[in-house]
């Protein structure tokens, strides 16, 4: 069995003392809307099994949630969309005394390294119970909580991460349930409660994650773009670097060395630089920064030659809220009250 194991650039950006990263940025992420139009309100209540949960945010900023594994816990997993398994530190799995389910490669961000795995029998996230689910065991220093919740457990649902409220919650996909009713079309705009600055952006299933179909960096540039709420910063692979410092070669001039380190203790080392500008949909996203990378990721993706981009917690955050519809594909955003200015 291979577990492809994406990047788990927070916690190793943060330990390997790349602090400087957070200061290199600049100042904040500016959002801009693109014209759409208002779709009506939505209709029908929650289904019964969903689940809404207080969040907290661990020491770069991810945000976690409260997990209970086979009745015991809560214990502490970082919300990470961008890991395609959920995966649990090795004192938890201990503490837990979880049987071995052998090992496995782990797909990291340098190459693959192999895994003990463990059998949950049940894992809990609010009123939603996912059962018999096999999780890599890797060390707690790396992972910096107690697990990740990956898209295994996500797929398939509707979830939304309130950076507003610092909520989190989880619920079945549906046609009859929405927060947003879905207008066709990319980037065209829904509402709830009269809100205007909500953007619905197609996706699409790429290796079992959504995958923003209308993305571009600057003007033309058409990327591969990838949320991923496990990673502190956002990673851009040597296809999207050429072709930006071929457009825009003073940017080149503007970069500094970082290093990654991921949660199976690889490293990498990256280039930050600003980048002219991103696009998602009916959103344009600017003032933005990423650290250019050759990620066994982009390898195993086969996006090597195919400018892509991982987008990090550093610009999630900037938003009210983001919702993943993994059975619908389809993200939406809720942009920050100064937008709507």
């Amino acid at each position: 069995m291979s577990l492809q194991r994406r990047t788990f650039l927070a916690t190793g950006l943060a330990m390997t003392g790349c602090a400087a990263i957070g200061d290199a940025v600049g100042p904040p992420v500016h959002v801009h809307l693109l014209q759409g139009a208002a779709a009506p309100p939505p209709a029908g209540a929650p289904p019964a099994d969903s689940a809404l949960l207080q969040t907290g945010f661990d020491a770069v900023r991810r945000m976690t949630v409260p997990v209970t594994i086979q009745d015991q816990g809560p214990f502490t997993f970082v919300v990470d969309t961008g890991a395609n398994h959920s995966v649990i530190a090795v004192d938890t799995a201990q503490a837990l005394s979880l049987a071995s389910a052998g090992r496995a490669a782990v797909h990291g961000i340098a190459g693959v390294d192999p895994a003990e795995t463990v059998r949950v029998r049940h894992l809990r996230v609010g009123g939603f119970t996912a059962r018999r689910v096999r999780m890599p065991v890797l060390p707690r220093h790396h992972l910096g909580a107690d697990g990740l919740l990956g898209v295994d457990i996500l797929a398939g649902r509707h979830m939304i991460m309130d950076f507003e409220t610092n909520r989190f919650s989880i619920s079945p996909s549906s046609e009859t349930f929405r927060r947003e009713i879905r207008p066709r079309g990319s980037g065209r705009l829904s509402t709830e409660t009269q809100d205007p600055q909500v953007v619905v952006v197609p996706a699409r299933y790429r290796f079992g994650q959504l995958t923003i179909i209308d993305a571009e960096v600057g003007a033309g540039i058409p990327i591969t773009a990838f949320l991923d709420s496990g990673a502190q910063s956002t990673v851009g692979n040597l296809a999207l670097r050429r072709a930006v410092y071929t457009r825009e070669p003073g940017l080149a001039l503007r970069a500094q060395e970082v290093q990654l380190v991921s949660a199976t203790g690889q490293m990498v080392s990256g280039e930050l630089a600003p980048i002219p500008g991103l696009r998602l949909g009916g959103l344009r996203i600017g003032n933005l920064s990423c650290v250019f990378a050759d990620l066994h990721t982009f390898a195993i993706w086969d996006l090597i030659d195919t400018p892509a981009i991982l987008i990090g917690m550093d610009v999630m955050r900037h938003f009210r809220a983001i919702e993943l519809d993994y059975a619908r594909r389809e993200v939406v955003f809720r942009t920050p009250p100064a937008v709507a200015q």
